[in-house]
């Protein structure tokens, strides 16, 4: 997990969590939430809002695993932070 691009970890924080590399408490979901609302890594990933939207709503939603709480709200502050990143872009002309 230390060197996985956040696309990938985005589209492994289900797997991570079934196996228990994520739970309440672990250093590495400490680690995983840091990358998850580190601004320049959404910005580099080129995730949308939209494909943060999806991946937030399938972790809480999956039956396989229990969501780790500090997950899902960094995936919503990642949300958050798509969204002021587009207006920004928008406002700049620079999107």
């Amino acid at each position: 997990m230390p060197r996985m691009p956040y696309g990938a970890l985005v589209d492994s924080l289900g797997r991570l969590t079934q196996l228990g590399v994520l739970a309440e408490g672990a250093p590495s979901t400490m680690l995983a939430v840091a990358r998850l609302v580190d601004r320049g890594r959404i910005e580099r990933s080129g995730l949308s809002r939209g494909q943060l939207q999806l991946a937030l709503e399938t972790y809480r939603g999956a039956a396989r695993w229990r969501p780790v709480p500090a997950v899902v709200f960094a995936l919503e502050r990642a949300i958050e932070m798509t969204s002021e990143n587009e207006v920004q872009a928008a406002a700049n002309g620079t999107r």
